[in-house]
């Protein structure tokens, strides 16, 4: 009743077939590969901010692993494959959303975390990102909207853990992710997710603790050269995390590294001679 299956049939019945492949790509805007390219290049190139982000990064690792928690406490099936309308092969288990959940925890906390909660036209926005990803869910056939609805409320809760972490400081909320990781580890069958969980959690808070100075960049040129250094350590990371998987031990340690890698970039920047040049201004 609570997962209203009526419901979603009735959306994905409303849904022309054509439309589909819009909404396999907007369901994108909630993955954790998305988020987290997009929260990475807000967090190097923001200089002013980049602790409110870096604080929202942690409590998207706490969303990861309560996510976990939650998905294999309940263990409720997700729709059957015969509804599926794109080729994919979710975990098992889908309730509340893991997609709802992120996209309502990385928009929302963003615009509590650079204070801009409050601008109509912003809030409004980051609403239609969360109501597309969580509708796109249902579409494709991978979620019911009880799913979708139970993961938005809990996006909402990390919002709010958003807004008292950023008092605490980025080591104090992975320090948190990293706990929280310990029950998600415990509960989920899936090697993968367990390794993201923790590992991304122990790298955060080696990253959170390590980082002693967010210089400012000299020069357009050199953010360009280490923006463009950043995104091709993700990938290559990304790729290194892909291979080893699902290998627990491995693919923790990939992604410790790639978390690492995230939060430490910042700290190169002042670091290197023949990027002098025209301030960037912000």
């Amino acid at each position: 009743m609570f997962r209203l299956v009526a419901a979603s049939e009735a959306i994905r019945g409303a849904v022309p077939g054509y439309l589909v492949p819009v909404f396999g790509l907007l369901t994108v805007l909630g993955g954790a590969k998305f988020l987290m390219v997009a929260l990475s290049l807000a967090y190097w190139n923001d200089q002013s901010r980049r602790r409110e982000l870096l604080t929202v990064v942690g409590v998207a690792f706490v969303a990861v692993s309560l996510t976990l928690a939650l998905k294999y406490w309940f263990g409720l099936p997700r729709p059957p494959a015969a509804v599926r309308r794109v080729a994919a092969d979710p975990s098992p288990v889908g309730f509340p959303s893991g997609h709802a959940i992120a996209a309502t925890t990385v928009y929302g906390g963003t615009l509590v975390a650079l204070d801009r909660y409050r601008d109509p036209t912003l809030l409004a926005g980051a609403g239609a990102l969360v109501a597309l990803v969580g509708l796109s869910r249902v579409v494709i056939g991978v979620h019911y909207l009880g799913d979708v609805l139970a993961g938005v409320a809990v996006g909402l809760v990390m919002v709010g853990v958003v807004a008292v972490a950023l008092d605490r400081g980025p080591a104090a909320v992975f320090g948190l992710a990293v706990v929280c990781a310990v029950p998600a580890a415990v509960l989920t069958t899936e090697p993968g997710d367990a390794a993201l969980a923790a590992g991304g959690s122990v790298g955060g808070l080696a990253g959170a603790l390590w980082r002693t100075r967010a210089e400012r960049f000299r020069s357009w040129t050199e953010r360009a050269a280490l923006t463009g250094g950043g995104v091709a350590f993700l990938v290559a990371a990304i790729v290194v995390v892909e291979t080893v998987e699902p290998a627990l031990i491995p693919t923790a340690v990939a992604n410790l590294g790639l978390v690492v890698g995230i939060v430490a970039l910042p700290a190169l920047v002042g670091r290197f001679d023949g990027f002098e040049g025209t301030s960037t201004g912000d």
